[in-house]
């Protein structure tokens, strides 16, 4: 038999985990629902037309957050068929003041095959629901009620068509699927794709030979050395752009120059023919006087008639002739008379 001492030990550890296991199993159901499993709930009521698929604890959600179940199902007895059931929700009381007083409740289902549960829709209201009032409902239409069976009855229609076009092989994906010449059609032109991919990389074609061979590898290997060699004759200073960079002689030659052409410039802007009006008016008169001039003179008779023309070209030809005569005969015009 064991000590007594031993067996006190043993209850205590057993009492100890026990208590340890009932704090841990606590604190999970309050993460898990947090800490609303236990906590005060308050009443509002549903009426709807039927219950088909609710039931007692069906879960109620506020835009797909869980804030309560439902209590009881049960009749109503109005005789107003959209209220032949009383449906009374249980939420709880902390959530209340985040469901605005117009949202509206429907009866809706995780699929098609699911359970029900009470789907609520948040309204724009700035009032909560009141405590122990009453949700309004709003009528979700069964998927037979909004399906149009001709149009469903079409569509099947068309789905068997098309199963039965590709189990005949008269569309493309059906000869693919029933018959060869599809399949070997398409064989053929990955062969003629795949001659020409290796005719385009062979060696004897251009395309092969570039990448076959390092031709243009050392074609752009030459021209990035010259480049290099040209940058580094530009950094060294050689050539004009070096001694452009490394001297500023001929920076500081082409900025004088720059300022000479400004002040030139800047000293006809300053001329009295640009900066005063009398210049101007004397420079526009003085042309006004030299054509009046020219208009006078080109009114004289003397200018009008070719009388003092034809007399001036008259002499003229008169004094060409005596030229050619003297050039001829000058003994004729250079005689010594002796007395």
């Amino acid at each position: 038999m064991p000590p007594v001492s031993r067996v006190k030990w043993a209850r205590f550890r057993v009492t100890a985990v026990a208590l340890v296991s009932v704090i841990i199993l606590c604190t999970l159901l309050y993460e898990l629902f947090g800490g609303v499993l236990l906590g005060p709930k308050t009443v509002i009521y549903l009426f709807i037309p039927d219950a088909s698929g609710l039931s007692d604890e069906s879960p109620v959600r506020v835009d797909g957050i869980d804030v309560g179940r439902v209590s009881t199902v049960e009749l109503s007895r109005s005789k107003d068929p959209a209220r032949a059931v009383k449906v009374m929700l249980l939420l709880y009381r902390d959530r209340l003041d985040r469901i605005p007083g117009d949202s509206v409740a429907q009866i809706s289902s995780d699929s098609l095959i699911g359970d029900k549960f009470v789907d609520i829709t948040g309204g724009t209201s700035p009032k909560a629901i009141a405590a122990g009032g009453e949700m309004i409902y709003k009528d979700q239409p069964e998927l037979l009620r909004s399906l149009d069976l001709t149009q469903f009855t079409r569509e099947l229609r068309l789905v068997d068509e098309t199963l039965t076009d590709i189990e005949q092989g008269r569309s493309q994906f059906g000869k693919f699927y029933q018959g060869q010449t599809f399949y070997d059609d398409l064989l053929k032109r990955m062969v003629d794709l795949q001659k020409a991919i290796n005719a385009a990389v062979s060696t004897t074609s251009v395309v092969g030979g570039l990448l076959s061979s390092d031709r243009l590898h050392r074609q752009a290997s030459d021209l990035l050395a010259q480049i290099d060699q040209e940058v580094a004759k530009v950094q060294s200073g050689q050539g004009a752009a070096g001694k452009l960079l490394r001297d500023s002689g001929q920076y500081d030659q082409l900025l004088s120059k720059t300022q000479e052409f400004r002040r030139s410039i800047e000293a006809v802007s300053k001329n009295d023919l640009l900066q005063s009006d009398s210049a101007y008016v004397e420079a526009n008169r003085t042309l006004a006087v030299l054509i009046q001039s020219v208009d006078e003179l080109n009114r004289n008779p003397q200018m009008t008639t070719t009388v003092v023309y034809d007399n001036l070209n008259g002499s003229l030809k008169e004094l060409q002739d005596g030229l050619r005569d003297f050039r001829l005969n000058p003994k004729k015009y250079l005689r010594l008379k002796i007395f």
